[in-house]
């Protein structure tokens, strides 16, 4: 039987922001068989039916190649960066990155099985997608129980250090506590702990109470109650870039994203290009490294204005 072996070499998000193109091809293909390779915890990615007995480190696999071949299996990258042209072309990591990229992945499966498989002309249709029906159920009650005695605005705010060089690694955690501060009848949620903080400040940890990591698609199930969810372009704030968030009219995004020199806009962010519902705020971050007072003010002011 062909086979087709998806493989990633990064992180948790990579593995993310290209699950439904990988859904597609599974949807169109019934009769092939599918692996897919990677580091990642198994449970990122349980809801394609791809289960841990068909998954294998992708080390020994060229990371740069996009596809590769034997007689009988077709290896797939589905990292974003593996067809740095394409990447370089649209700035980044969004969608018309990834569109491009499996519009040339999808002539090597077509010629490599014989078919004329098409991507839908509807770039939209390709933002992520959780099945909160698969994810712990422990967890999903102790958030739903959370949200029913919480009125007025309610905020969560994605404080991670990046993995990558996505945002800024340095903290905010003052600057988040003096708004929560000034804004006692919000509701602040924070992805990750500070010493020190106020009475309206909750812990994503503490609302979830579940001992199954990563629990990045809990999180994403918590940002479908909140009204503004903000983060470094990273981590769990990418797992609550959904279609359902993007398209909800009455959500605000903020993303604090690297400025990269050579554009004159925020590329590198999933909303980009797309006919999305929700409003959205690309902030530029001009040094990711060291506080400065530029960027700490974009960082206030962006805050500020969604309260």
């Amino acid at each position: 039987m062909n086979k087709i072996v998806f493989f990633n070499h990064y992180h948790r998000g990579d593995l993310h922001t290209s699950k439904e193109f990988v859904k597609e091809v599974m949807n169109k293909l019934p009769d092939v068989e599918f692996e897919y390779w990677h580091s990642n915890p198994e449970i990122i990615l349980q809801e394609i039916g791809i289960g841990p007995s068909a998954q294998k480190t992708p080390a020994l696999l060229d990371k740069q190649k996009a596809l590769m071949k034997t007689k009988d299996a077709l290896y797939i990258n589905t990292w974003v960066g593996c067809q740095w042209d394409v990447f370089c072309k649209h700035g980044g990591i969004n969608m018309n990155t990834l569109y491009e990229q499996w519009q040339n992945l999808y002539k090597g499966i077509n010629k490599f099985f014989e078919t004329d498989l098409k991507l839908n002309k509807n770039k939209e249709h390709y933002l992520p997608r959780i099945d909160f029906s698969k994810i712990d159920q422990k967890a999903k009650d102790n958030i739903d129980k959370f949200f029913k005695g919480i009125e007025g605005k309610k905020v969560l705010i994605c404080n991670n250090t990046p993995a990558s060089t996505q945002s800024f690694t340095f903290s905010i955690n003052n600057e988040i506590n003096e708004l929560a501060k000034k804004n006692p009848d919000v509701t602040f949620i924070l992805t990750n702990e500070m010493l020190d903080k106020e009475k309206n400040i909750s812990y994503t940890s503490n609302i979830i109470d579940t001992k199954q990591q990563p629990d990045l698609q809990e999180i994403s199930y918590l940002s479908s109650y909140v009204d503004v969810i903000v983060g470094k372009n990273s981590g769990p704030f990418v797992f609550c870039e959904t279609y359902d968030n993007y398209m909800d009219k009455s959500k605000k995004f903020v993303s604090f994203n690297t400025k990269h020199k050579d554009y004159d806009d925020i590329k590198e962010t999933m909303s980009n290009g797309l006919k999305i519902k929700c409003k959205y705020n690309a902030v530029p971050i001009y040094d990711i490294v060291d506080r400065n007072d530029k960027d700490i003010k974009s960082i206030v002011t962006a805050l500020e204005k969604t309260l």
